[in-house]
């Protein structure tokens, strides 16, 4: 990440700027834009748009891909139970993503407002030793927990029977690759922070491969079950660190692994926490969501728990895509928001809002058309009629979701920590009753149908946190603010003195 001044911090007087820039350490250089910069910076919408989300989309989809993959090798060479233990296992994930969110999102959206205000690389260092530092140390803290507290934290989860002893494995290995995995996560969204969409991208491509490879050795040829699945995700959360890590090294001159750089300072600790725990207070929504809808699901059975987690995993694929396009657009959208560019906000978030719907749409109809036969893919046949009603719940719910995706993503790259906790609330406060009343009152089809339900009204409620804070509206520079207040001075000094005002050009 380069530090620039952008045209909306030039003196409005017509000084010349005879700021010099910081001496650069990496290596961009001073003298022009990167690639990198020119998206977030200057590069039409569509296409900074679709170069940022889209390898985001493709990153995240192939991640679901893997999923769905994952889940075939676990069922096909361990037994309903294993694949239960997955299902089971959504909560632990969630966990340890809310935690990387906190860090990773939070993180990096203040660093992209920075790198948009122009301000020089050595303040975003202290703000990315801090993402990585702090990152590390919840990922110790959380994995040391969760290991002692795992037998206890298997049986909240629902699981019981048959299902336990996988279950039980499974959250064991994910809470000692806690460190990994957010750390991992952290550093990709500082990749992202920068514009870096490709290369944020491959990392994910480097997870996935690693986690086929061992998937492969440790499942089918070790028959290790699901505890083969637990240690080929800690191994491509390592490698896919690394990766990121290595990266930022060589290439990121904002990015600081120099524990001197790190800094409890409450101007960096504020805002990444006040857009970090809309986060991580989201992935917590998720986590509880699943222990209901495991706890519920489990009434039916385990082939019922077992078709809730084949149709998301399916479900995520889309979704993902989708997720991508908008979350790719975070960096540019604090960016624009740093540099005070209301005019590209304006632009981008309309756009973000038409590309995410009309992917959302396209991709739903295919979806819902094969749904049988890609359910027949990974799951046997006694999941396959439990499934298919559940996926066309989650794909209709997904359309909706993506417009309340766009909503999120504004509020957290333009730092706007109190609506976007109003929203993740508000999705908390709708979802939860009307899974639970939706079961109590009709069954099966209230828990499925309760999930397009609640989309809808998140979409609404995003529309109304959306207008009710000044919509894409970002707050005047500081020179025009200072502008303001001496023109409104010398205003108030000519009436004071009944001389009048002299007129600015």
């Amino acid at each position: 990440m380069t530090s620039h001044q952008t045209e909306n911090n030039a003196p409005k007087n017509g000084a010349p700027n005879n700021t010099a820039p910081a001496a650069g350490h990496g290596p961009h250089g001073a003298s022009e834009d990167p690639q990198n910069i020119y998206l977030l910076k200057e590069a039409p919408i569509l296409k900074a748009l679709l170069s940022l989300g889209v390898p985001m989309a493709l990153g995240l989809a192939i991640t679901s891909i893997y999923n769905v993959v994952n889940s075939y090798f676990v069922g096909h060479y361990g037994g309903t139970e294993d694949l239960a233990a997955t299902s089971y296992g959504v909560p632990v994930f969630g966990v340890i993503m809310a935690i990387a969110g906190l860090f990773g999102l939070g993180s990096s959206t203040l660093a992209s407002r920075k790198l948009g205000e122009g301000q020089p690389a050595h303040e975003i260092h202290r703000v990315t030793s801090f993402a990585l530092y702090s990152a590390l140390g919840a990922g110790i803290v959380a994995a040391a927990i969760g290991f002692i507290l795992a037998d206890p934290i298997t049986s909240i989860m629902g699981a019981s029977g048959g299902s336990y002893e996988p279950t039980r494995i499974y959250v064991h290995l994910m809470f000692l690759g806690a460190p990994l995995a957010i750390g991992m996560f952290t550093l990709e969204q500082l990749v992202r922070s920068e514009g870096y969409a490709k290369q944020s991208m491959y990392g994910i491509i480097v997870g996935t491969v690693v986690t086929c490879i061992f998937d492969v050795l440790f499942i089918a040829i070790m028959g290790m079950g699901v505890a083969g699945a637990g240690w080929a995700m800690l191994l491509a959360n390592g490698a896919s660190m690394l990766y990121y890590l290595l990266f930022l090294m060589r290439q990121s001159e904002n990015f600081s692994a120099n524990i001197r750089d790190f800094s409890l300072d409450p101007a960096i600790i504020k805002p990444v926490v006040a857009v970090g725990a809309a986060e991580l207070i989201q992935s917590l929504n998720l986590i509880f969501a699943a222990l209901l809808l495991n706890n519920l699901a489990a009434s039916y059975g385990d082939d019922t728990v077992a078709a809730f987690g084949l149709a998301m995993r399916l479900n995520m694929v889309p979704e993902m895509l989708c997720m991508g396009l908008c979350m790719g657009g975070i960096p540019l959208y604090a960016y624009a928001y740093g540099a005070r560019n209301g005019a590209r906000v304006k632009e981008a978030l309309r756009t973000a809002t038409i590309l995410s719907v009309a992917t959302s749409a396209i991709i739903t109809i295919p979806v819902l058309i094969f749904r049988r036969e890609l359910l027949a893919v990974v799951g046997d046949a006694s999941l396959i009629d439990t499934g298919e009603e559940i996926m066309v719940a989650l794909m209709l719910a997904a359309v909706f979701n993506a417009v309340s995706i766009v909503f999120v993503s504004w509020f957290q790259a333009a730092g706007k920590g109190g609506p976007a906790m109003l929203m993740t609330l508000g999705i908390a406060l709708l979802f939860f009753p009307a899974v639970y009343f939706g079961n109590m009152w009709f069954g099966f089809k209230g828990l499925t149908w309760a999930f397009p339900f609640t989309q809808v009204l998140a979409c609404a409620l995003g529309l109304v946190l959306f207008l009710a804070t000044g919509g894409a509206k970002v707050p005047p520079a500081e020179a025009e603010v200072e502008a303001e207040g001496s023109e409104d001075s010398d205003v108030q000094a000519a009436q004071v003195s009944g001389a009048q005002p002299e007129q600015k050009a």
